[in-house]
């Protein structure tokens, strides 16, 4: 009888014990999970304060690329390189969120630069959609409309007020990261500057 009683005492802190570990596993899982997400907010966020602002129309798409999948612009902050104003590029590929950064410089055209790098920022992405706020720059009070692609042959006139990143895990989670751009002050002169 006791043989018995043991026996069935034992199976039962077992599987407590069992049940206990996998919440402790799936707790650890979320943590981990927010506190990277959390990082890539504050990066994404980041990236878009140091956005360098430039005539696209000088060279359109060269070095300011919006669409509706992926955004390529300067930025004076970078992650993979020290000391260097770097060309962006964050895309999905292969499910992953995925930032490429190549250092550049206009005022030395013959300097041995190091190569483009790539990094993977999170993974298991299914969707990215980018947002593009734009208002009409010689309308005061025009709150903007949200596009999902600038085109800068056909959006003279127009400034880009706010750029807008929307993440879709394949778990069905998902993360808007939004920042507002600088705007000029002096509304007499504004001009577009994507």
């Amino acid at each position: 009888m006791a043989v018995a009683m043991s026996a069935i005492i034992a199976v039962v802190l077992f599987s407590l014990l069992g049940g206990s570990i996998s919440n402790w596993k799936k707790a650890e899982t979320h943590m981990n999970s927010s506190f990277h997400r959390g990082n890539l907010y504050i990066l994404l966020s980041t990236k878009l304060e140091s956005i360098f602002q430039y005539d696209s129309r000088v060279d359109p798409g060269k070095y300011f690329s919006a669409e509706s999948d992926r955004i390529l612009f300067l930025s004076y902050q970078s992650v993979l390189f020290h000391y260097f104003p770097v060309l962006t590029e964050i895309y999905v590929g292969n499910g992953k969120l995925m930032m490429k950064e190549t250092p550049f410089f206009w005022d030395r055209p013959n300097t041995d630069l190091p190569k483009a790098r790539e990094m993977e920022l999170t993974d298991k992405v299914k969707k990215l959609k980018m947002g593009y706020l734009m208002r009409d720059a010689a309308k005061r009070n025009d709150l903007g409309q949200w596009e999902d692609r600038w085109d800068p042959t056909t959006g003279r006139g127009k400034n880009m007020r706010d750029i807008r990143f929307e993440i879709t895990w394949e778990e069905g989670d998902s993360m808007i990261v939004t920042h507002p751009l600088p705007q000029k002050e002096d509304t007499r002169n504004a001009r577009p500057k994507f």
